[in-house]
């Protein structure tokens, strides 16, 4: 993708997403904000099993759908989460949110891209990317985020990667195929393969794809947005 499309992209979902934030709430139904995602709170509770408290990072929180599900497992635990999101909306709505479920004490909302975070080394026992990783500028940038992410964990962390792959984007009343404004589209067989490469000597906990479709107000006409959603998962182990 050139450096013009990279921005329309970004600046497309920028508004959808900032419209989604103000016109509904996390964890109430209606939108796919209505729950966390399942495996993300199945492995923190693996975790958990083992200790008493972890340091967590949520990359492209979002305004907390996952991080304050998250939040409300780890209170009185002493554990922190770190949410980091590329847009101040979702930024400042997450910090309204910590106020709103009572996690202030557990939850640093920074506002970052993801692309180039700075991840502490050593630092985190579970770090969450959530539907973020395709939106980074190249495959490059995209294996140097994982890379990051791996230096940035702790012996026995987890990571869970759940990313949109071979996305398609089609007109709700028409069925009509639009240009797919994604950063970083990738086969899911590329994506895959790329995951499994970079993480070849941790313990993989989670290797699945569903079909995945919402439909969406992005543009000037209603849209779908169709994809194979895959979560990959890994322990690290040595």
């Amino acid at each position: 993708m050139n450096q013009a499309d990279f921005e329309e992209a970004r600046k497309a979902e920028a508004i959808y997403h900032n419209e989604l934030y103000s016109d509904h709430e996390i964890l109430e139904p209606g939108t796919w904000l209505s729950k966390p995602n399942h495996v993300i709170m199945e492995l923190l509770d693996r975790l958990l099993v083992h200790k008493d408290h972890v340091n967590v990072l949520d990359l492209g929180c979002g305004a907390g759908r996952n991080t304050i599900p998250i939040a409300l497992r780890l209170q009185h635990t002493d554990s922190k989460v770190v949410g980091l999101d590329l847009l101040y909306e979702a930024i400042n709505k997450l910090r309204d949110n910590t106020n709103k479920y009572g996690v202030t004490d557990v939850i640093q909302a920074k506002e970052g891209d993801v692309e180039h975070a700075d991840i502490t080394k050593d630092h985190y026992d579970y770090i969450v990317a959530c539907g973020c990783l395709e939106h980074v500028s190249s495959e490059e940038a995209f294996v140097q985020v994982l890379e990051r992410m791996k230096q940035g964990t702790r012996m026995g962390g987890i990571h869970c990667i759940i990313m949109n792959t071979d996305i398609q984007e089609v007109e709700r009343d028409t069925g009509r195929e639009l240009d797919t404004l994604i950063e970083l589209n990738l086969p899911k067989d590329k994506a895959f393969t790329i995951l499994e490469k970079v993480y070849y000597s941790w313990n993989v906990l989670e290797h699945t794809t569903v079909i995945h479709s919402v439909d969406e107000e992005k543009y000037d006409t209603p849209t779908q947005f169709r994809s194979q959603s895959i979560t990959f998962a890994a322990q690290k182990v040595k």
